[in-house]
């Protein structure tokens, strides 16, 4: 009985080895199937244990899903608004600020500064600083508002347009008044993401002398912004001209400084700072002293012809360097610099004299007779002539037509009367119009030195080809070409056309300052340099950072004998080409060499309507005549004769010149 209780209640033991007897297991196996048998009771069974695993199938399921939604919750926070949020959690405590970069200055030859910098304030909102919810940011925008003037709705465009994770400032207000400024920042540690930004301005101070050379700088658009990620977007950049082509030297690198506030936007301490390089500063070759005395002389010139328009340049035919280039009219480069009205602009850009053009470096002018030295020297050099040739100067030639002799064209000089006997070196003095015409075309026996010869010297002196300023915007000018002729007007290139090129006239288009470089070669003998405006880079203690040095562009192209031949002819313009050229040698304390040139022009003025019949007034010298250290051009356009406007413009700048140095 003992053991049966014990098999019953159990025991470790006995309930390891305890086995029913066989009537325990006949009375078990008989009550299992009578179970088995009641109506109904294996359905139940099954049924629950069905019910048991779909509540765990759906709890998994459910388990599924919301791990589903944070996972995809944590991938938004972390990787979609992770800048965002990442800038909302910094923008609590961390308030980093642009410490902008000096630009560097712009100075002449003898340190004058010419281009310098003035404090400037811009109010900005950076907008992942900005408080997230709408009625913590509305009162921000408000007070924006009625600080600066700015209506509400655009401040809002304008965060809309940057976007609300936008680290980067967003421009609200440029050049905030100094009153306005300080209203601001006495609010600015209640005003989350907004900010009173230092943005200083150019200030040119050349009196507008130059403004077509130095250029201006403006606020980055977003174009360039897009190409230049290292600004900021309220950054100013060089637009054109100096500020633009020297930018990369100019302009510096921004430090920055990272600071933890406290609730109440106080700062606590500095976490981090970088120091801002200053840009480096430009000295130009220009003499600003000797640019104001051509800028006189250029005006008293265009105002007594009542052309408007003029423009002058010199140059050191040693080297290439820019000593001082006048546009007339110009523009002040200030109304650029904070952003130019639309009055002022459209002012500008309708005035029929053109002052945005830099006449000196873009212009395409007729070059009339300043030609006639590089016709000379190609003649001499390819033996056409010799200094013993001379043309019988009439003041006129009559050429038959080669398919109908019994048409005429007649060619007449500018001295209708004639000049009689010349050789080249009188040719050049008094500028005769028939010399050039027979040496250049040929006449009768007489076989000239044609067309494609002549043109290859014009290309050689660098007509028709940039002469590749440092400062860009030069102009190729034009030369015409036989074959282009024919192509584009589909007749054929006649003696005319020689005869025309033979004289600066035709399609032979220059500005001055390409005519410039053409002559310091003729002054140099034989180098063609590139131009170069800036002489050196210096960092703001300054140590020179890079000396810009000559660059030549063509060398040992002109025969030596030829040359001095040349260079007779133009000793001897000064001497005999009239009362104007005599009175410069009587003014001028150094000997000069120089040729006048008056180019024929049919064109209608700068308003397209008015047709201009005044022939363009040039002027071309160098000084001293043995040992030429600088060559001025100048242009009058549409006044009249070189020698009543253009040269007085040489004179008085080369005057200057010597009686200064």
């Amino acid at each position: 009985m003992a053991a049966r209780r014990r098999a019953i209640f159990g025991t470790e033991e006995t309930s390891r080895r305890y086995e029913p007897s066989r009537r325990e297991r006949t009375v078990s196996e008989s009550e299992a199937w009578s179970v088995a048998i009641l109506p109904g009771s294996g359905d139940r069974a099954q049924s629950s244990m069905d019910m048991k695993h779909a509540h765990i199938r759906w709890f998994i399921g459910l388990a599924g899903v919301v791990m589903a939604v944070l996972v995809i919750q944590l991938f938004q926070l972390q990787v979609v608004h992770g800048a965002r949020n990442q800038a909302l959690a910094d923008g609590n405590r961390i308030r980093q600020t642009v410490i902008r970069a000096p630009r560097g200055a712009i100075y002449d030859s003898k340190q004058t500064l010419l281009a310098r910098n003035v404090a400037n304030f811009d109010l900005t909102i950076i907008p992942a600083q900005l408080p997230r919810k709408d009625s913590e940011r509305e009162p921000i925008f408000q007070q924006v508002a009625s600080m600066s003037g700015v209506a509400e709705d655009d401040i809002k465009d304008k965060i809309e347009k940057a976007g609300h994770a936008a680290p980067l400032p967003v421009l609200i207000q440029p050049n905030v008044s100094r009153e306005v400024a300080l209203k601001i920042e006495e609010k600015l540690p209640e005003l989350d993401g907004v900010d009173l930004d230092t943005n200083a301005v150019r200030e040119y101070l050349d009196g507008g002398l130059l403004s077509q050379f130095l250029g201006y700088t403006g606020r980055i658009s977003d174009e360039e912004y897009k190409k230049n990620l290292e600004y900021q977007p309220t950054d100013y950049i060089g637009k054109v001209a100096l500020e633009r082509g020297y930018e990369s030297d100019l302009k510096g690198t921004n430090g920055a400084e990272q600071v933890e506030v406290d609730a109440t936007g106080k700062p606590i301490k500095v976490l981090a700072s970088k120091d801002p390089v200053a840009g480096n500063s430009v000295q130009l070759s220009i003499d600003f002293n000797l640019q104001k005395a051509m800028g006189e002389a250029l005006k008293k010139q265009i105002d007594a012809s009542g052309s408007g328009r003029g423009a002058a340049v010199a140059v050191d035919p040693r080297n290439g360097r820019v000593l001082a280039a006048v546009n007339m009219p110009t523009y002040d480069g200030n109304l650029f610099t904070h952003g130019i009205k639309s009055s002022d602009y459209d002012r500008l850009l309708n005035d029929p004299n053109k002052p945005l053009f830099n006449k000196v470096t873009a212009g395409g002018y007729p070059i009339g007779s300043t030609s006639k030295p590089f016709v000379a020297q190609a003649a001499l050099q390819e033996g056409t002539i010799t200094e013993s040739t001379t043309v019988e100067d009439k003041g006129y030639i009559d050429v038959p037509n080669v398919y109908d002799p019994s048409v005429i064209y007649k060619f007449t000089g500018w001295e209708t009367t004639g000049l009689g006997i010349v050789n080249v070196v009188k040719a050049l003095a008094k500028s005769s119009d028939i010399f050039f015409y027979e040496v250049g075309g040929g006449f009768e026996s007489f076989k000239g030195l044609g067309a494609t010869k002549l043109l290859q010297y014009y290309s050689n002196f660098g007509f028709g080809q940039r002469p590749g300023l440092d400062t860009g915007n030069d102009s190729a000018g034009s030369i015409p070409s036989v074959e282009g002729k024919k192509k584009s007007t589909g007749e054929a290139w006649t003696v005319g056309d020689t005869y025309n090129i033979s004289i600066g006239q035709g399609n032979i288009m220059a500005s001055p300052l390409q005519l410039a470089m053409a002559f310091s070669a003729i002054a140099n003998g034989g180098t063609l340099y590139k131009p170069h405006i800036v002489d050196k880079v210096v960092d703001e203690n300054g140590k020179v950072v890079r000396s810009v040095q000559p660059e030549i562009t063509r060398s040992g192209f002109l025969n030596a004998a030829s040359l001095a031949v040349v260079k007779q002819g133009l000793r001897a313009t000064m001497q005999e080409g009239g009362t104007g050229c005599c009175s410069t040698s009587r003014e001028v304390p150094v000997p000069v060499s120089g040729k006048t040139g008056t180019a024929e022009t049919s064109s209608r003025g700068f308003d397209g309507k008015n047709p201009i019949t005044k022939p363009h007034a040039w002027f071309e010298a160098f000084a001293p005549s043995d040992n030429p250290e600088i060559v001025v051009v100048a242009l009058v356009e549409n006044s009249g004769e070189g020698a009543q406007f253009a040269l007085p413009v040489v004179r008085d700048t080369l005057k200057y010149y010597f009686t200064h140095k």
